[in-house]
C-alpha cells in the first residue's frame, strides 16, 4: 500500500511539471507556469518539490537542444535561447528558496525577499555582462530589426502621438535596445519578486481550498499580509538614489536602487491591497467584488496617465499603517453603546 501511495504522488508530481511545460510554451501560460509547481510544494513539500523542478527543467532543456541531438548541422541555442534558459532555471532556483523548510521559517515577505535578493546576485551580474557581449548585441538587433519591419509594414495609419513615437522608435533597433537594456536592468528584480509572489499565492489559495473542504483553517491569508515598519527606511533610500539617477545619474548603482525600490513599492503595494482585502471581509464585501476590483486596478496601471497614480497610492496606503491603524478586527472595534 504504501509503494502504491508513493508512486500515485511521483506520477502525480510529474504530471503537474508536465502542466508546467505546457504552460510555458503557450502564450497566455507563461506567467502561470510556475503555479503547478508551487501547489506540488504546497501539498507534497520540497523534496517532491525539488522532483518537479528537475523533471520541468530536464524536459524544457531536451525542447530546446532536441534538433541539435538529432542533426549535427542544427546549430546550439543562440545568446537568446541561452538566457532563456538562464531566466528559467533562476524563477525555479526562487521557487526552491521560498519553500524551504527552515527550522525557524521566517514570514513569508521574508522568504520572497531572500529569493528576490539571491536571483539579483546571480541575475544582475550576469545581464550587465551579457548586454556588452557582441553577439547579445547582433542578436537583439536582428530581432527588433525584423519586428520594425513587420510593424512598419501595416497599411493602418496612426492616429496616437505616443504609439507613432514607439513605432518611429521601432526603425533604429540600436537606440531600442539601449532602452530596453536600461529598462529591464532597473526593473527586472521586481517582474521577478511578482511572478514569484503570485505563483506562491495561487499555490497556497489552492491548499486553502483543500483544508476549507476538510474543516481546517487556512494556511495563509492575504489580509493578514503586513510589512515591518523597519522596510520603510530602505525604501528611503532607495527612492532618494533614484532621484539621484534622474537629475545627476549614478551609474551602476541606479540599477540596484531601481530594483531595489520597485521590490519594496511592491511589498508595500501589497500591504495596502491587504488592507482593502481585511476592510471587505470585515464588512462581509463579497468575493465577488474584491475580484473586480484587482481586475479594475490592472486595467488602470496599464494606462499610461492613470497608471502612475495607482502605482503610487495602492503602496502609499501600506505605508501608512505605520502611523494608521487600520485592520482592527470587529470584535475589538468599539460598539455604539461603548462610544456614548
Amino acid at each position: 500500500m504504501h509503494q502504491r501511495s508513493s508512486r500515485n504522488h511521483v506520477f502525480e508530481t510529474l504530471l503537474f511539471s508536465l502542466a508546467s511545460l505546457v504552460l510555458y510554451h503557450t502564450v497566455v501560460g507563461i506567467p502561470l507556469f510556475l503555479v503547478p509547481l508551487q501547489i506540488v510544494a504546497t501539498r507534497r513539500g520540497v523534496r517532491s518539490l525539488a522532483t518537479a523542478v528537475g523533471a520541468f527543467f530536464t524536459m524544457f532543456v531536451v525542447i530546446r537542444f532536441w534538433p541539435t541531438i538529432f542533426s549535427s548541422t542544427h546549430a546550439l541555442p543562440d545568446v537568446l535561447g541561452a538566457i532563456e534558459i538562464g531566466v528559467v532555471g533562476v524563477l525555479l532556483l526562487g521557487m526552491i528558496v521560498m519553500n524551504v523548510p527552515l527550522r525557524r521559517r521566517p514570514r513569508q515577505m521574508v522568504m520572497i525577499l531572500a529569493a528576490t535578493a539571491l536571483a539579483g546576485a546571480i541575475s544582475l551580474p550576469a545581464m550587465a555582462w551579457i548586454s556588452s557581449m557582441p553577439a547579445f548585441q547582433q542578436s537583439m538587433d536582428a530581432s527588433l530589426g525584423e519586428f520594425s519591419r513587420m510593424l512598419s509594414s501595416l497599411p493602418a495609419p496612426v492616429a496616437d502621438a505616443r504609439l507613432a513615437a514607439v513605432i518611429s522608435l521601432m526603425s533604429h533597433p540600436a537606440q531600442l535596445r539601449s532602452l530596453l537594456e536600461a529598462t529591464l536592468l532597473r526593473s527586472m528584480l521586481a517582474y521577478y519578486a511578482i511572478m514569484l509572489t503570485f505563483s506562491w499565492w495561487a499555490g497556497q489559495a489552492s491548499a486553502n481550498r483543500g483544508r476549507a473542504l476538510a474543516g481546517l483553517p487556512p494556511v495563509f491569508q492575504f489580509s493578514r499580509f503586513r510589512m515591518d515598519a523597519g522596510w520603510l527606511w530602505p525604501m528611503i533610500a532607495a527612492g532618494g538614489l533614484v532621484l539621484a539617477d534622474l537629475f545627476f545619474g549614478i551609474s551602476v548603482w541606479a540599477y540596484a536602487a531601481w530594483n531595489i525600490g520597485l521590490v519594496l513599492l511592491f511589498l508595500f503595494g501589497l500591504q495596502g491591497m491587504a488592507i482593502v482585502r481585511f476592510l471587505f471581509e470585515k464588512h462581509g464585501v463579497p468575493r465577488f467584488f474584491w475580484f473586480m476590483l484587482v481586475a479594475a486596478l490592472v486595467v488602470i496601471a496599464r494606462q499610461s496617465d492613470a497608471g502612475l497614480f495607482v502605482v503610487l497610492v495602492i503602496p502609499v496606503l501600506g505605508i501608512s499603517e505605520n502611523w494608521i491603524r487600520y485592520r482592527i478586527p470587529r470584535e475589538a472595534a468599539p460598539t455604539e453603546q461603548e462610544r456614548r
